[in-house]
């Protein structure tokens, strides 16, 4: 897996945006992600030329590339996180296990860099541009896309509503494997699958939405 994302400091605040996890040798998009905020993953070095040129072609494909100027494209880190997504999408949770081709991209509620999400919540009252990525749900391009918002998340109220329009305007192919309703979804962070997988009471949400996922992709 490589990971490739826009990277900024504004006002001694680390902002990671429009991150591309890039698996085997393609860079058709496979599947989605929106989860809180960006976490330990850091910054190796500025993106080379060649990776540049495909994130590039990327961008022309999925979405128009004359939204980034492509100014501060770095190669990161793989963290923890990143792992368990690769999970989710390879079916290791649900004994469905496959190897991964493609572009998974991963979208955040907000951008600020703190893998402590309580303190990163306490400087969303700043004001940025870089804060929020409106507008995502038109680049998933109805590819499977898990939605892991985490409960820090989901008990703010400028945070939940952000989450909540990110779900309503995701096209109805991609919410079929959720309940109608965003307050009847449990929105689990990544983390928190990789901890429960084997538990009792998680099963019934491995069926519901995390083998579907991979049936879907």
């Amino acid at each position: 897996m490589k990971a490739y994302a826009e990277y900024f400091i504004e006002n001694g605040i680390a902002y990671r945006r429009n991150t591309i996890l890039q698996f085997g040798e393609s860079w058709d998009l496979i599947g989605n992600v929106v989860l809180a905020n960006p976490g330990s993953a850091v910054p190796l070095s500025k993106i080379s030329t060649e990776s540049l040129v495909r994130v590039k072609s990327f961008y022309r494909n999925y979405r128009s590339s004359n939204e980034l100027s492509f100014d501060n494209w770095f190669e990161f880190s793989v963290d923890p996180t990143m792992l368990f997504i690769k999970k989710i999408f390879g079916g290791d949770y649900v004994e469905r296990c496959k190897e991964l081709n493609g572009v998974i991209q991963l979208f955040n509620t907000f951008n600020i860099k703190n893998q402590n999400l309580q303190e990163a919540v306490k400087q969303i009252g700043i004001e940025s541009d870089l804060l929020f990525s409106y507008g995502i749900e038109k680049y998933f391009h109805n590819k499977p896309t898990y939605f892991g918002f985490s409960n820090e998340v989901l008990n703010n109220p400028l945070l939940r509503n952000v989450a909540e329009q990110i779900f309503k305007n995701a096209s109805v192919d991609i919410r079929r494997i959720y309940r109608n309703e965003f307050s009847e979804n449990s929105f689990y962070h990544p983390m928190y699958v990789n901890r429960a997988y084997n538990q009792s009471h998680f099963q019934p949400y491995k069926h519901s939405v995390l083998l579907p996922l991979i049936e879907n992709s």
